[in-house]
């Protein structure tokens, strides 16, 4: 059984190398962080869209034809009706900026700072190395 104290044999890379590891996590972090601030701007936005514009039309096509459904069937079908349903039915889904927008983004910003973790987290070694040198000679 060993006793512990061999060292485990590492290829040191240069002190070059390791900086321009470190300035391109950098860079990964800024763009991980571009990404999940352009999600959560999408994600706002659709949110805020589909509670400033759109609820606002259905509470008023449910208070003003209380006798008539969004499929447009009803006792009264007339072409008031027929416009609200229109404005309501034209209304652009913000379930796409939403989902695919917002949390994609978000999703891909974690992603990519979660790279850049296990990227720096590889280069601990090498850089305790150099540390550890420094401080013993």
């Amino acid at each position: 059984m060993s006793d512990g104290t061999a060292s485990v044999g590492i290829a040191r890379r240069p002190a070059e190398d390791i900086e321009a590891t470190v300035s391109s996590i950098k860079t990964m972090l800024k763009i991980g962080a571009a990404f999940a601030v352009v999600g959560y701007l999408l994600t706002g936005s659709a949110l805020f869209f589909e509670l400033t514009q759109f609820h606002p039309l259905l509470d008023d096509f449910f208070s003003t034809y209380t006798q008539t459904s969004l499929a447009g069937g009803g006792p009264e079908r007339s072409g008031a009706v027929n416009g609200a349903l229109a404005s309501i039915h034209k209304w652009l889904s913000t379930l796409l900026w939403l989902k695919l927008g917002g949390i994609a983004h978000i999703l891909l910003g974690i992603f990519v700072a979660l790279a850049a973790i296990v990227r720096a987290l590889s280069l601990m070694p090498h850089r305790l190395s150099y540390e550890m040198e420094r401080t013993q000679g």
